[in-house]
């Protein structure tokens, strides 16, 4: 193994593998419905999103998720989930690194935002490392565990 990450648009056939990550690690979404797999495809369909598989040496690992493009400011919104058996090991930050550049160079980015829940603290932790910086904060965005957290919303320049 060359530990050699690649990114490649997510098809209709990667859904199962799509909906396995988000539903196990929906606590830290915003929006923390389990969805099935019938309602995925229903809004794969309807939405065709900007979503990216995520691979290591060739097998799936996550995905990145982009969305609210603003071609004025030349900017987007991002976020990733890694599958829990690929968490920990850098490999989030190692995706970033290539994914940023190439979000850069495809759409002309000048600003990458992104939106992380107060209390998913590993992930502010690599988006600092990345470079984002908290620009604002919506207080008591959503129930967590019983507690309300706020949604940090953090940006990187390109």
């Amino acid at each position: 193994m060359d530990n050699t990450i690649a990114i490649e648009p997510l098809q209709e056939s990667h859904l199962p593998f799509l909906l396995e990550v988000r539903n196990e690690c929906r606590q830290f979404l915003h929006d923390d419905r389990a969805f099935s797999l019938e309602e995925c495809r229903r809004w794969f369909a309807g939405t065709k999103p900007e979503f990216w598989l995520i691979r290591l040496d060739g097998e799936a690992i996550g995905y990145f998720r982009t969305g609210n493009p603003d071609r004025d400011a030349r900017s987007i919104y991002v976020g990733a989930d890694l599958h829990p058996r690929f968490r920990g090991r850098g490999l989030a930050r190692a995706a970033y690194e290539l994914f940023l550049p190439f979000l850069r160079d495809r759409l002309s980015l000048r600003v990458v935002r992104l939106e992380v829940l107060s209390h998913n603290l590993a992930a502010q932790a690599l988006y600092r490392r990345l470079g984002f910086v908290e620009v604002d904060r919506k207080r008591a965005f959503a129930r967590r565990g019983g507690a309300l957290v706020d949604s940090i919303i953090m940006e990187k320049r390109l």
